[in-house]
């Protein structure tokens, strides 16, 4: 059903599946179970709506925490709240699925009361997990801003950069040179513009935009085409001037 939240639940033990289902569903929430771990990744691949996955302790006895450990390390999979059902009175094997990366536990023997418990803690644990991956979300684009901010202050140090070396050789009593500098810096500052404009229209508000790879690969490319005109425009100018003085 659509906004109720949905647990994917890994067990082969077919009693506890349908305790968890018949508690859970009496708290609002929608559980799908498997036995199969693969067939979990599938469906967590194929529906993003997941709020969280449960495990069977004893699922795997042998490889549950290489299991805890896939699903942790599963980008689709890792800022989902991880729940491992576990009998009571195994501390050690808690602190173990702990540092595998299982965010809380649920006792096999549990009560209506702890499920209560849980689902509030759950729920937290959902909701903790959305503003981690909003917040990481928000470190990648400022890490992209960053480099894109780096990129077109190559360009634009470029494009500058000859610019200045024709100022320095022109002759500023010969009328052509001086209109081939003036030409060369209005198209090197047109050019400038473009990839300040550029840069503006990344930011939106003091907000950053989430740039799309190939729109942000079509936007440099089309700088960098640009840039390549100026230089060679640049060096015809350069040769002239050479020419000229010879």
């Amino acid at each position: 059903m659509k906004g109720t939240p949905m647990i994917l639940l890994l067990s082969k033990d077919p009693q506890l599946t349908q305790k968890i289902k018949d508690h859970l569903n009496l708290e609002g929430f929608v559980v799908e179970s498997t036995t199969s771990f693969q067939e979990a990744l599938t469906r967590l691949y194929q529906n993003s709506g997941y709020e969280s996955i449960m495990v069977d302790f004893l699922y795997d006895q042998d490889n549950i925490f290489e299991v805890f450990r896939k699903f942790k390390l599963d980008p689709q999979c890792k800022y989902i709240p991880l729940i491992c059902i576990i009998p009571r009175n195994q501390l050690a094997q808690q602190l173990i699925a702990f540092e595998m990366g299982v965010d809380d536990f649920i006792s096999r023997e549990f009560s209506i009361f702890e499920i209560q418990l849980k689902v509030r803690s759950i729920q937290r644990l959902i909701n903790l997990q959305k503003s981690l991956k909003e917040k990481d979300a928000q470190i990648e684009n400022f890490q992209n801003i960053t480099r894109i901010i780096g990129t077109l202050n190559h360009y634009i140090n470029n494009a500058l950069t000859p610019l200045y070396a024709f100022a320095q050789v022109c002759r500023p009593d010969n009328t052509r040179d001086a209109e081939r500098l003036k030409t060369l810096t209005e198209h090197t500052t047109l050019f400038i513009s473009k990839v300040l404009k550029t840069l503006r229209n990344m930011t939106q508000q003091g907000e950053l935009r989430i740039i799309q790879e190939g729109i942000y690969r079509d936007i440099m490319f089309d700088i960098e085409a640009e840039l390549q005109r100026l230089m060679e425009e640049n060096m015809e100018t350069q040769k002239h001037l050479t020419s000229s003085s010879e």
